[in-house]
């Protein structure tokens, strides 16, 4: 005999439900794996550096919050996809250099490897100290950014969205 006629119907609900549960797995992965909010993050992080989207900041000790249009990030930093050709600028290019910045690089590159910044100790950014450092100007190794980089009021949402579209490619 092969087994009561009960276990056989529920082996058979069994193998059924185990093989319905693992489509539907494959379905949530893939379409994990698709979802379109890492690029929606990435452009929303694109037009928060570019001023298309508004962020309110101060200079350092000042309590009057600076024009929209002089506070955007792209004013003194170059883009993440161009970061390499003004970095070379911004070091060797002439002032009439439209490459040439102000700010230091932040492509993914620049902000990730330990270096020593502004005479402190070889530090790398993430997520929460560039947090930091736009909202409160320090550095991973605690020191001051100049007074001239303003200081944003910044969700976590706009720094995780900023991050991403600074440290993440294409």
């Amino acid at each position: 005999m092969h087994g009561a006629p009960g276990a056989r119907g529920a082996s058979c609900a069994l193998r059924k439900c185990l093989a319905v549960s693992l489509a539907l797995s494959s379905v949530c992965l893939l379409s994990a794996c698709h979802a379109p909010g890492a690029g929606a993050d990435r452009a929303r992080g694109a037009q928060l550096f570019a001023g298309r989207l508004p962020l309110s900041a101060t200079l350092q000790g000042q309590v009057e919050a600076l024009p929209v249009e002089a506070s955007r990030c792209i004013n003194c930093h170059a883009p993440p996809d161009s970061v390499s050709a003004s970095a070379s600028a911004s070091v060797s290019g002439s002032p009439s250099d439209p490459l040439r910045t102000f700010g230091s690089p932040l492509g993914a590159k620049a902000l990730t490897d330990a270096v020593s910044r502004r005479g402190g100790p070889p530090s790398r950014y993430d997520e929460v100290s560039l947090c930091r450092a736009v909202r409160l100007g320090t550095d991973p190794a605690q020191v001051m950014l100049p007074r001239a980089m303003p200081r944003y009021v910044m969700t976590d949402a706009d720094c995780r969205v900023l991050w991403a579209y600074l440290t993440e490619g294409a």
